[in-house]
């Protein structure tokens, strides 16, 4: 049984240390760090991070996903239940990608007594994840609801800068040849490496269409950011 980790939190403060503690506390299933480098506040790129690695995570995984700006307020807490993973997140679009039968968190019984109201991280998803691991059902957690938040997201879009600076867009390439445009720009040059030359287009570990530029960065290169528009067109 592993409980995989994704927050905002950063390492250098102790709050994802607290969460791990009430975890090992309560079960003793095995913790994984997903990671907790995800900018903050920026639920965006929660979804997108988590849509491109839960396919490669085991049956029996609980995602503990805690990006949350509206902790405190009257946004639920949900667990979602797909392919035999069960994902627990705050209700504002991070489990947008993540399909599958979804729960208010609402048994207040799972919680820690006397908790914050701003860190709900430590005081509810963690206990609660706890609780899954030890047997407790879904179905226990609150009643099943129909009326996820998602994100404000219209396919066809720069969905990601990656630390090397590839623009990773969410376009699955067509069996023709083709170019992407983007803004102003005409990209056509379809590489298998990245090397040569130029921005170029490449297919990257995700299936999708990357534009690149070989040891640099084609988003300083191009001026490009996420959220950028880009079509295919045939070449």
């Amino acid at each position: 049984m592993h409980i995989a980790l994704l927050t905002d939190f950063g390492t250098r403060d102790p709050y994802v240390a607290a969460m791990k503690g009430v975890i090992v506390s309560r079960c003793e299933a095995h913790i994984v760090d997903l990671t907790h480098d995800i900018a903050p506040f920026d639920v965006w790129e929660g979804a997108f991070f988590l849509r491109d690695v839960v396919r490669y995570w085991p049956a029996g995984t609980i995602f503990v996903c805690v990006v949350d700006p509206g902790v405190g307020t009257a946004r639920r807490i949900i667990a979602v239940e797909s392919d035999g993973k069960i994902f627990l997140a705050p209700d504002n679009g991070l489990l947008h990608f993540v399909g599958g039968n979804a729960y208010a968190v609402t048994n207040e019984s799972l919680f820690l007594p006397n908790g914050s109201t701003t860190f709900h991280g430590r005081d509810r998803f963690a206990p609660v994840a706890a609780a899954l691991a030890n047997g407790t059902k879904v179905e226990e957690l609150g009643p099943r609801i129909d009326d996820r938040v998602l994100l404000d997201y219209t396919p066809g879009a720069i969905i990601r800068i990656d630390r090397f600076g590839n623009c990773v867009t969410d376009l699955v390439p067509p069996s023709m040849p083709f170019a992407v445009t983007v803004g102003d720009q005409r990209i056509d040059d379809l590489r298998k490496t990245y090397t040569g030359e130029g921005a170029f287009l490449i297919i990257g570990s995700t299936g999708c269409i990357e534009i690149s530029v070989a040891n640099g960065s084609a988003a300083s290169l191009l001026q490009l950011r996420r959220g950028d528009r880009v079509t295919i067109i045939p070449k």
